[in-house]
């Protein structure tokens, strides 16, 4: 219950931090990886995630099945990728 809690306040302050002005944290993250580990990627394919190295998933992005080249919406916080869903 306290991580659904943590990823709500942390949403709600990156979406006042974008009305502030500040850079949009919203991301198109790309899967360049399924096997055998999910690997998310975004900016040109430069910054990559996996399970090891930061990527972080709602249960709604976690069911599905993912496919190389399929895009989904994430957030970027410090070292870690939040997948919210496919887009």
């Amino acid at each position: 219950m306290a991580w659904d809690t943590e990823m709500a306040l942390a949403i709600k302050n990156t979406s006042r931090a974008a009305l502030a002005g500040q850079p949009q944290p919203w991301y198109r993250a790309e899967v360049v990886q399924v096997t055998p580990k999910l690997i998310f990627a975004i900016a040109d394919k430069e910054f990559k995630f996996d399970s090891s190295t930061g990527l972080i998933m709602t249960a709604t992005a976690k069911s599905k099945t993912w496919k190389v080249g399929m895009q989904a919406a994430a957030l970027l916080h410090g070292a870690q990728l939040l997948v919210l869903d496919s887009l």
